[in-house]
C-alpha cells in the first residue's frame, strides 16, 4: 500500500491532477504529448492520492480529450485507455518493486500489438502515429518508468518522515 498525502490534502491534489490530465487531453497539442500528459498525471495521482485517483485519471481523463474534436484522438483513444488501464493494474498489483518493471512493460504492450496488427492485411488501418510507432512506444515506456520511480521515491520519503 502506498503512503499518500494527508487525507484532506490528497483529495484536493487528486482532483487537481485529474483536471490537469483532462486539460492535457483536450489541449491543442500533438497526440503524443496529450497522451503523455495523461499518463504522467495518472502516476502523480497515484503517488499523491492513491489508486482510486490514479484509475480515475488514467481512464476518464482521456475521454475529456474528445472535447477538442480531433478525429486522431478518437482513433487513438482505445489504445491510450487500454495502455493506461494495464499500466495502473500493474502498478496496483505489483507495488512496490515489481511495478518498476511491470507497469512500463504493460503500458507499451497494447501499443506494440496495435503497431504489429495494423500492418497485417486483416487489420490494415492507418493510425495517426503512422511512421512514429517506435517513438510512441519508447517515450511511453520511459515516461511510465519515470512515473513509477517518482511514485516510489515519494512513497519512500513519506515512510521515513514521522
Amino acid at each position: 500500500m502506498i503512503r499518500t498525502a494527508a487525507p484532506p490534502r490528497n483529495v484536493i491534489i487528486g482532483v487537481f491532477l485529474f483536471l490537469a490530465a483532462v486539460v492535457s487531453a483536450a489541449a491543442p497539442m500533438p497526440l503524443l504529448f496529450r497522451s503523455l500528459g495523461v499518463l504522467i498525471f495518472a502516476y502523480l495521482a497515484f503517488a499523491e492520492a492513491g489508486m482510486p485517483a490514479a484509475y480515475l485519471t488514467a481512464l476518464l481523463a482521456p475521454v475529456g480529450g474528445l472535447v477538442s474534436g480531433d478525429p486522431g484522438w478518437l482513433t487513438m483513444l482505445p489504445i491510450v485507455i487500454s495502455s493506461n488501464l494495464l499500466a495502473m493494474l500493474a502498478l496496483e498489483y505489483g507495488w512496490p518493486y515489481l511495478a518498476v518493471i511491470l507497469s512500463p512493460l504493460l503500458e507499451v504492450v497494447p501499443m506494440v500489438f496495435v503497431a504489429a496488427a495494423s500492418k497485417k492485411p486483416l487489420f490494415l488501418v492507418t493510425l495517426p502515429w503512422a511512421g512514429e510507432e517506435r517513438a510512441w512506444i519508447t517515450v511511453h515506456g520511459l515516461v511510465a518508468f519515470a512515473g513509477v520511480l517518482v511514485a516510489l521515491y515519494l512513497h519512500r520519503r513519506r515512510s521515513r518522515t514521522p
